[in-house]
């Protein structure tokens, strides 16, 4: 196959790139090797054991301050192995002046903001040694904590409200802490723990000379300047710190591919359940991100997710939220639906894909939310949901997290095919022998009858569950539409132009049928919706003219922005006194937005109102004249 000159240069830099993330490995590799560290033998089989062949950056980079006793603030993306970096040096420290009497007190405290990422770093600390680790959290009986702190412990891992407990009941003696550690500090003071924080380390920090006071470690993938102001109140000396974010534009995971699809609340969870076929199959692992705990729950009952999948969020009982995360490492679950709960810090390896449904508020739970995925040098992906008004959300959070989202539209059905297909032949494999001799007979019946290759294909399609296929529109995600592409050869102003040719083609059944138009970035032609049953009537009407062009779109193109966060003022024609409601924003003029003008068939158009009924305000609207002038009209 011959190579275009453009596609011979975009295969040289994706070669160089390439070469480049080989060197970088290289280089981290060496730099990481453990042979450059204090590590014991035996800390060196259990790393290997757990595949672990070098430190991370972040871990290489903290490890001899840590060992030698200095204050560290520690920044770094997540899923960088943040864990690891506070409790191998610690380990060491604590294997060379192990003491096994009965009843000593915890040399280590270490706090998080979530029952689960304490457990996760109560495993990490039992993985890497045999010192005894105590986790204590909110939810679970007190008596074997008790017990347990009673007979002695080396590391005590919880959450700041039952760390606090077991401090006012005197089971846990703070005076005697040789080192403290706050994992995701920024997150911890976030959700209220502030106060917490502060009474458990007065307790621990109270000693008769400041040269007894124990080390701290603060570790988070965000440093705001509160953390940082917090810190000097405890932190002697010179505060060793490590920063591998630090100004740098992209902050999020640089293996991590960022996609945007603009699709309504209604038709998010067919549509989510399309990016996991796509994306994530049958044999792969996603996380769905939901910002309320309903969210959530509606979506894990939706049939519209074919893949298995459970939900997780505060509201989950404890024992539960824990055999649901064992169960999903384990790849008994496939999808895993949740809040925040496991944006952080959790160890979930292999996850192949995060699902935002919505911008997030802030960026830093992007950059969390997104980190779950291309962990430990994988690539990912990660698929943020938007409705029309959403918009400039998300270009908040490009420029925050300083990445850029490639705007994409819903699967196409040849994606999902193709997909569901490469499912069901991976499934085919773990077929016992045995069975097979139960099916040969049905399968000679059905080579007889269509022939090897449309039998395999059949049963494919029946395996994957997609015996037919379903229409979705490319610009707007929604089921039963397809997307069509009008081009012109002048610049375009409005959509006027667009539907005047559009009328003079197409049925006036047809045409009002017309949704969701937005103007090319370009400004040389716009998109639309048409109903997956007019595709057909629309092709077979339309005729290309010496200026203008219409077909139906096979990818996304660049469209031009929203103003003010409006829904693009979409615009349709009606018979009598229909009308077609546009989204929400201010616009103004031919296709605008305010309380829209009367059609030519004696219709009327809307592109949204300054509220989100349109109606709300009662002083004052627009309405727009065929000439695209405005008018003040009162409405009482």
């Amino acid at each position: 196959m011959r190579l275009s000159l453009a596609e011979s240069d975009s295969t040289t830099e994706a070669k160089s790139a390439t070469q480049d993330n080989d060197d970088a490995l290289e280089k981290e590799k060496d730099a990481g090797a453990f042979e450059n560290f204090d590590l014991s033998k035996e800390t060196v089989k259990k790393l290997k054991k757990r595949s672990i062949t070098h430190l991370f950056p972040i871990q290489a980079k903290t490890f001899n301050a840590i060992l030698e006793g200095q204050d560290v603030i520690a920044r770094a993306r997540t899923g960088t192995g943040k864990t690891l970096s506070f409790a191998l040096p610690l380990v060491e420290k604590l294997n060379k002046k192990l003491d096994q009497k009965q009843g000593r007190y915890p040399k280590v405290l270490v706090m998080a903001p979530t029952r689960e990422l304490a457990r996760q770093v109560a495993e990490d600390f039992k993985s890497v040694s045999k010192l005894d680790v105590l986790v204590i959290y909110g939810g679970t009986p007190y008596g074997p904590q008790e017990s347990a702190l009673l007979n002695g412990v080396d590391i005590v891992v919880g959450t700041p409200g039952r760390i606090l407990d077991h401090v006012q009941k005197e089971n846990l003696v703070l005076k005697k802490i040789k080192h403290v550690v706050l994992d995701e500090v920024d997150q911890m003071l976030d959700m209220g723990f502030a106060d917490t924080v502060q009474d458990i380390l007065r307790g621990a920090y109270e000693r008769e000379t400041t040269k007894k006071r124990p080390q701290t470690l603060l570790f988070s993938a965000t440093v705001p300047r509160w953390v940082l102001d917090m810190a000097k109140k405890y932190m002697m000396g010179d505060i060793y710190r490590v920063d591998l974010v630090g100004e740098q534009k992209n902050k999020t995971s640089t293996t991590v591919k960022h996609l945007a699809i603009k699709c309504s609340y209604w038709d998010r969870p067919s549509m989510i359940g399309d990016i996991l076929q796509v994306y994530s199959g049958a044999h792969g692992r996603a996380l769905v991100f939901c910002q309320t705990k309903k969210d959530a729950d509606e979506l894990t009952v939706s049939s519209a997710i074919k893949v298995e999948s459970h939900v997780l969020h505060g509201d989950v009982p404890q024992d539960k939220r824990e055999k649901v995360l064992k169960s999903f490492k384990e790849g008994k679950y496939k999808v895993l639906i949740t809040t925040d709960v496991a944006a952080r810090g959790l160890d979930i390896p292999e996850v192949d894909l995060v699902i935002q449904c919505n911008p997030p508020k802030d960026t830093d739970s992007y950059i969390h939310r997104s980190g779950r995925t291309g962990r430990a040098g994988r690539s990912g992906v990660c698929v943020c949901f938007y409705k029309p008004q959403e918009e400039q959300s998300l270009q908040y959070v490009e420029h925050k997290a300083g990445i850029q989202f490639q705007k994409i539209g819903p699967p196409t059905p040849e994606e999902m095919v193709k997909a569901a297909a490469e499912d069901a032949a991976r499934s085919l494999h773990n077929v016992s022998p045995d069975v097979l001799t139960q099916f040969r007979e049905s399968a000679e019946s059905m080579i007889t009858e269509k022939g090897a290759v449309d039998a395999l294909a059949a049963a494919l399609a029946v395996i994957s569950g997609n015996t037919t296929i379903k229409q979705r529109s490319l610009l707007s995600s929604r089921e039963g539409y397809a997307a069509f592409v009008f081009r012109t050869n002048i610049e375009l102003r409005g959509n006027g132009y667009v539907w005047r040719a559009l009328e003079k083609q197409l049925s006036p059944e047809v045409k009002e049928k017309v949704s969701h138009m937005k103007l090319l970035a370009d400004k040389m032609g716009c998109c639309f919706d048409i109903p997956s049953d007019q595709e057909q009537v629309v092709e077979t009407s339309w005729t290309d003219t010496k200026f203008d062009s219409l077909e139906k779109l096979t990818e996304l193109p660049e469209l031009a922005p929203q103003a003010n966060g409006s829904s693009g003022g979409q615009r349709s024609y009606g018979n009598g006194d229909q009308r077609s409601f546009g989204g929400r924003g201010r616009g103004r003029g031919r296709g605008g937005g305010g309380f829209g003008g009367q059609s030519r068939n004696g219709g009327f158009r809307n592109g949204g109102s300054d509220s989100q009924n349109g109606f709300k305000r009662k002083q004052q609207g627009f309405i727009s004249n065929s000439s695209g002038e405005n008018k003040r009209i009162k409405f009482e």
